[in-house]
């Protein structure tokens, strides 16, 4: 048994099959808890010597026990307003659409905005875009918004009518209105065509206030507690939600610890007024709350065919959009945040975007050295043998979401050649090249459900069952690190979580079965029995 020196009693001992996510993976039959930290592991007879008549003991069975989650890429008060509205993720069909619009409208007021998302055409039964007149027909008396998983979003006549949108509305910079055979406007805007009516739901009377944010925060994070999530790192905090995040912070009422990292996309902000301004960087904040590295995007994604790559899409065209910062300038934004103590994740979807970003970390490491930063790459989906060269050299990390491959995998055929696709989001390839590679959901653009992107890295199938290169597959015990310890690396947490360590806090969680030994199907099947934060119960089911 390994334990805690002078530890004579536990508060809580949990019995099953613990994965202690260590540096050598061993799995244990007992965890023992003392207030909030783990306090010793091994067999069960040996662990069960601290228990004392107030200790709690649980006994999972042949249940996995596992370090909780680490979320490294949630956007969580956006999930908040998600799951406030129409969440779209488990439907079925269009039909499936229209009735959970048509409920929504029957609660809301005439006139009052639905909103909600989480859909892919690619899940329907219809396999199609849905339009504005399938929205009217459920919603025919309210404005409706409903976000695509991914740069696009479906309106109804009323929304459009509202933004003043017609067949001769043009489209806006970098957006597109999509039209009939007509030139009427189908419902669906694409990138900041997407404006031109969510600005509508921002006026003055209903701007985001401080305590709706932290309304969503605490909506999302208890969601989170069902599913095992205990921290997350939260891309893109602009400052109302750094706000609302401290403020749960110090009423002690944050629902999971989160890491935040500031927004900068070199639209809208002077880097180096902002980051000076701050006076703090990359690592600042105790286990409930800390800042991590400077949040920057270059391109947009594959479905939308917005991704920077040195190859054509199946029509033959490029990407003619890089952009949300100048990327002439990349080295020296990258050089201005690296030399103040911050890391960067930048995201980049195409292996182009991938390249620039890693010539730029490369650049500023031979000129400044690496400190304590980790630069990471968030989507990483095609790796050129030059961008993994300078990853490995360089330390920097790749930020995946292999539950991609599963909720919008089947539209990507539509765009790139199938044998490209067969090394998207190469796992295998990061992993054995000694490539830090954290795993996560990027809730809004795919499920949080965790277990979804779990079975993403053993079969790599599409929901419709097509498989994207089994070459990149990863073994389970690798996957459960891309979803704990390395998620925790991301954040420099990984001191205090990701494992089940000695000293290390109480956040554990138990699954509904063994993870290691059902199918790989059932793997995306899982639910989570019992969550501990900090080690205090704040989900159970009945074990």
């Amino acid at each position: 048994m390994q334990a805690q020196k002078g530890i004579a009693t536990a508060d809580m001992i949990i019995i099953g099959k613990v994965h202690t996510i260590d540096d050598t993976n061993q799995v244990v039959e007992a965890v023992a808890i003392s207030r909030n930290r783990v306090v010793a592991t091994g067999r069960k007879e040996e662990v069960l010597t601290l228990k004392s008549p107030h200790t709690i003991v649980i006994d999972a069975g042949h249940r996995t026990v596992m370090p909780g989650i680490y979320d490294s890429h949630n956007h969580i008060p956006t999930a908040g307003i998600l799951m406030d509205g129409v969440m779209l993720f488990d439907a079925k069909s269009i039909s499936d659409m229209q009735e959970m619009v048509a409920q929504r409208a029957q609660e809301a007021p005439a006139g009052e905005w639905i909103q909600g998302g989480g859909w892919i055409e690619s899940q329907f039964r219809e396999n199609r875009l849905p339009t504005r007149y399938d929205l009217d027909a459920a919603a025919p008396d309210h404005p409706v918004i409903l976000g695509r998983l991914f740069g696009m979003s479906l309106v109804n006549s009323r929304a459009l009518e509202l933004a003043g949108i017609d067949r001769l509305t043009p489209n806006p910079h970098r957006g597109i209105i999509d039209r009939d055979q007509d030139g009427e406007p189908t419902g669906i805007l694409r990138s900041n065509a997407v404006q031109l009516v969510s600005r509508l739901i921002a006026d003055p009377e209903k701007r985001e206030t401080l305590e709706k944010t932290k309304e969503r925060i605490l909506r999302a994070g208890t969601e989170y507690q069902r599913w095992g999530i205990t921290s997350a790192i939260d891309p893109g905090v602009p400052p109302l939600s750094a706000r609302a995040y401290q403020e749960l912070w110090q009423q002690g009422q944050l629902p999971l610890r989160v890491n935040m990292m500031p927004a900068w996309h070199g639209m809208s902000s002077d880097i180096d007024r902002d980051l000076n301004a701050l006076g703090v960087f990359s690592g600042f904040g105790d286990a409930w709350l800390s800042l991590g590295a400077v949040k920057m995007a270059i391109d947009g994604g594959l479905g939308s065919r917005t991704a920077l790559l040195n190859w054509p899409f199946t029509d033959n065209t490029f990407s003619a959009e890089p952009l949300r910062l100048d990327i002439n300038r990349l080295e020296e934004y990258f050089e201005q945040v690296h030399t103040r103590g911050w890391s960067v994740g930048i995201h980049c979807c195409g292996d182009k975007a991938q390249d620039l970003s890693c010539q730029a970390f490369h650049a500023v490491n031979q000129r400044h050295g690496r400190h304590d930063t980790v630069h990471n790459i968030i989507h990483a989906y095609f790796a050129t043998e030059e961008s993994l060269d300078m990853m490995v050299e360089n330390n920097i990390a790749a930020s995946v979401q292999p539950g991609f491959i599963f909720v919008e995998g089947d539209i990507y055929f539509d765009s790139v050649e199938e044998e490209r696709l067969r090394g998207f989001k190469p796992l295998r390839t990061y992993l054995e090249r000694g490539i830090l590679v954290a795993a996560n959901s990027d809730m809004t653009s795919a499920h949080y459900n965790p277990f979804l992107g779990m079975r993403a890295c053993l079969d790599r199938k599409t929901a419709r069952g097509r498989v994207l290169g089994t070459e990149e597959s990863i073994s389970r015990t690798e996957m459960l690190r891309l979803f704990t310890i390395n998620g925790a690396k991301l954040a420099f947490e990984e001191g205090s979580k990701g494992s089940l360590a000695i000293g290390k806090l109480a956040d554990i969680i138990i699954l509904s079965d063994d993870i290691m030994s059902v199918d790989t199907q059932a793997v995306g099947e899982l639910n989570v029995q019992l969550t501990l934060l900090d080690g205090k119960i704040v989900h159970r089911h009945e074990i």
